[in-house]
């Protein structure tokens, strides 16, 4: 196995809970885990991962995310995520054997399917809990994407070496 250098997640169900949340002057709003953002933004780039975000909805709300978490590589409105799958690989030179896939619905398998390395929450569809090599303990948007980047430093030898920067 290759060592995992890039991560791609969805959005909806997997770095949130999957709900639509409404102000009352109609505004979305969408919670994120603080969790998931440490290990995206501060430990995972320290260890040579980088992340792409394939969603199909939501573009305001997601770009201010992935701003925050300095994410470059971010598709929107995609239902189909096998185009844009394709895009950030070839964008990046690696090979389907380099890229972890974090997602939680049917329409994820279009490009899932050829990462690597695939991953999903526990509330996911059943269909996709029984495709992928890891599933979560925690649920969507509650720290599942940070236990799947927790599984690959391990897989890879890196996860001593993260800890190592924050704990020794």
């Amino acid at each position: 196995m290759k060592e995992i250098k890039l991560v791609i997640l969805d959005v909806d169900g997997v770095m949130t809970d999957g709900m639509v949340y409404y102000g009352s002057g109609g505004e979305i709003m969408k919670p994120f885990s603080v969790k998931d953002g440490f290990f995206i933004k501060h430990v995972c780039p320290g260890a040579g991962i980088k992340f792409a975000v394939i969603t199909g909805g939501f573009p305001d709300i997601v770009k201010k995310r992935a701003e925050v978490l300095e994410i470059e590589d971010v598709f929107f409105g995609h239902v189909d995520k096998s185009e844009a799958y394709r895009q950030v690989l070839d964008k990046h030179s690696l090979s389907d054997d380099e890229v972890a896939y974090f997602g939680d619905d049917w329409f994820d398998w279009s490009a899932m399917k050829f990462a690597g390395l695939k991953g999903a929450p526990s509330d996911a569809a059943e269909e996709i809990r029984e495709r992928v090599d890891f599933v979560s303990v925690s649920a969507s948007g509650q720290g599942a994407v940070r236990e799947f980047l927790e599984f690959i430093l391990k897989r890879d030898g890196k996860f001593e070496a993260a800890k190592s920067r924050y704990l020794d």
